[in-house]
């Protein structure tokens, strides 16, 4: 069982790099590719300002994501079929981003950036959901072993989908407000989940 949770992670490690690589094609697309003045190059540079906040938000949301995903699965010891259909489903979240990414960066200054940061913000909010029905579903089902970060992690994860929801909120009157706070979100989800535990919670035992 060991090794199929290792093969789990390292599935997802894989998943989770290609992802993250494919956040920078949408500057790389939008880059100057011919010869210009310096005087021109510099104005095309400042004037992809949305695709580099766009790509930063994204590359810390899903870098957090990866390392929470490793933080899970330092404590899942175990697999079944229940996991890996989670762990899937929260995969396709992940490969999902990168086009609401895009969406947002070429539209952040036109008449439809709030409906593409609507876009953008539901999208982690429904990863926020598989994040917590996963890792709901691994504790109930007794896949984990004992540890003091279990019900801290459960407390710290059952505040993603509230602030998500308020994202989409932001996103709705203002695409760059919604960007800017997508990072701040990231680094809520950075810190330890010791943070969360609770004087003299003691580990429960798996039965």
């Amino acid at each position: 069982m060991e090794n199929e949770t290792a093969r789990v992670e390292a599935f997802s490690d894989g998943v989770f790099a290609i992802a993250i690589t494919l956040l920078i094609l949408e500057i790389v697309v939008r880059a100057p590719h011919e010869a210009l003045s310096a005087r021109r190059l510099s104005e095309e540079l400042r004037h992809l300002w949305p695709s580099y906040l766009a790509y930063f938000a994204s590359f810390a949301t899903i870098g957090v994501m990866w390392l929470n995903h490793h933080r899970l699965f330092t404590l899942i010891v175990k697999n079944d079929d229940g996991l890996s259909a989670f762990n899937l489903l929260l995969l396709l979240g992940v490969t999902w981003v990168p086009f609401p990414t895009a969406v947002l960066a070429t539209q952040l200054l036109a008449p439809g950036q709030r409906v593409a940061a609507v876009v953008y913000a539901t999208s982690f909010f429904a990863i926020a959901i598989v994040f917590n029905l996963m890792w709901r579903y691994a504790v109930r089902s007794r896949l984990v072993r004992e540890h003091l970060d279990v019900a801290a992690i459960a407390r710290q994860y059952a505040g993603g989908p509230i602030l998500y929801a308020i994202l989409i909120g932001v996103g709705a009157l203002n695409a760059v407000a919604c960007l800017v706070l997508s990072a701040a979100i990231a680094a809520y989800f950075l810190l330890p989940p010791q943070l969360w535990r609770r004087e003299a919670q003691q580990p429960r035992p798996m039965r």
